[in-house]
């Protein structure tokens, strides 16, 4: 019970990442909230940090379902995890800035903050997202249709990066709510699961 626990703990935490971080979207310049008095920057940057705190307990989670595949699930674990910290860090900073509490070096933070986030994001979702996608397809636990989504995802990513006139300015909003669905149907799978892993579940 304490293995599927952590399991389902890790689906209600995918799912709530991806309600933190629209909420964050829609904090950000929000007109409606500044009319209100609230800082829109601040409560954007907390719900990023909330968002990434859930992303970090929802990997772990994810890795319970998925660790009989082998390596995979366990290195792309700790490429989330290391991502979800450093992406926090970056967050620090952002907040740090938002709340002038280092005034005088704000480019030097803010630049520092764009070199963490690529960091960030490589190990999280170019490694981790990645490997779980790969880690699906290679067992019978997830639906398979996920793991093809987290990959084209990725690979969308990948194309763009190198190919970045090919694409429109669309394009990353669009693989971008690809990745939002394949964490919302991630935290429902692994909320749906009635017991533990078998060793037998690898294709």
């Amino acid at each position: 019970m304490g293995n599927i626990s952590l399991v389902r703990v890790g689906g209600v935490c995918a799912i709530l990442t991806v309600v933190s971080g629209t909420m964050a979207r829609i904090a950000f310049g929000n007109e409606w909230l500044k009319s209100r008095g609230v800082d829109t920057l601040i409560t954007g940057h907390w719900f990023d940090t909330l968002g990434l705190l859930l992303f970090i307990a929802a990997a772990l989670g994810i890795y319970r379902a998925l660790r009989q595949a082998g390596r995979l699930p366990l290195i792309a674990v700790v490429a989330s995890l290391t991502g979800g910290i450093v992406l926090l860090f970056r967050e620090f900073i952002l907040l740090g800035i938002a709340y002038e509490l280092v005034p005088g070096i704000t480019d030097v933070l803010r630049q520092t903050g764009w070199l963490v986030a690529g960091v960030g994001a490589v190990l999280v979702f170019f490694i981790g997202v990645l490997l779980f996608s790969f880690a699906i397809l290679r067992t019978s636990v997830v639906p398979k249709w996920i793991g093809w989504l987290g990959v084209i995802a990725v690979l969308g990513f990948c194309l763009m990066a190198l190919l970045p006139l090919v694409f429109s300015m669309a394009t990353p909003w669009f693989l971008g709510r690809i990745f939002l669905v394949w964490m919302v149907a991630m935290g429902v799978v692994l909320l749906r699961l009635k017991e533990p892993v078998a060793p037998d579940s690898v294709a």
